[in-house]
């Protein structure tokens, strides 16, 4: 009987890692649907021109052109997030009750960036509608933080994966969340308030030049 029981041990351990692997690819495609059916929303927010002639047609484009920038932003935003997910759960093999919270926060993040989309293209009160849609980045991106902490300091990586990146993630996180931050107090600023959308368009760049300052502290620390 013990013997037995020795036996079945690898193979039992072989079926667990399997089922856990299974379980996290769940979460994985899950979560790439979501952000699928997010980025598709988005389209719905778009105002369809009316008028029946080209003049008419023109001038509705132009008077909407904001609502057309949100659109772009958001479609861009909500990519982002999906590639930073993507690159985070690569390696991912298993789960833990956090990482699965942690991940459904971050969803719930996702799908309401449609409605702040929606709700960001309305008219007046435009500093509450633009600091909902900044808060709601900058909870993901807090968010998408503590997912790649916890990972970093646990065992749910395939063995032998390289762990995230800690400091140049982190900062790059930090950045743009930042960016977002910093925007919700301008755009409450009067007459100025629409120009806090540079700093969305600017998190990007930020957060590259965030990195090219800590590659290049590297390259001096290593050459000392």
């Amino acid at each position: 009987m013990t013997g037995q029981l020795s036996d079945s041990e690898p193979g039992t351990s072989a079926v667990a890692a399997e089922v856990e692997f299974i379980s996290a690819e769940r979460l994985i495609f899950f979560s790439d649907a979501v952000a699928a059916i997010a980025m598709t929303l988005l389209a719905f927010t778009l105002r369809v021109p009316g008028g029946g002639s080209d003049h008419a047609i023109l001038h509705g484009l132009l008077m909407d052109r904001l609502s057309y920038l949100e659109f772009l932003i958001s479609f861009v935003v909500i990519g982002g997030h999906w590639r930073s997910h993507h690159r985070l759960f690569r390696y991912v093999d298993r789960l833990d009750s956090r990482i699965i919270t942690l991940n459904m926060v971050w969803l719930l993040m996702i799908v309401i960036i449609p409605f702040a989309t929606r709700l960001l293209s309305g008219r007046g009160g435009f500093g509450v509608r633009f600091s909902l849609y900044a808060i709601i980045q900058v909870l993901t991106l807090l968010t998408f933080l503590l997912m790649s902490r916890h990972l970093r300091g646990s065992k749910l990586l395939r063995p032998g994966a390289p762990p995230p990146s800690p400091r140049d993630d982190d900062a790059s996180l930090l950045a743009i969340a930042a960016m977002f931050a910093i925007s919700i107090p301008v755009a409450f600023v009067p007459r100025w308030g629409e120009w806090a959308f540079v700093f969305w368009v600017a998190s990007a760049p930020a957060a590259r030049a965030v990195r090219r300052r800590l590659a290049r502290d590297r390259d001096t620390d290593s050459a000392d």
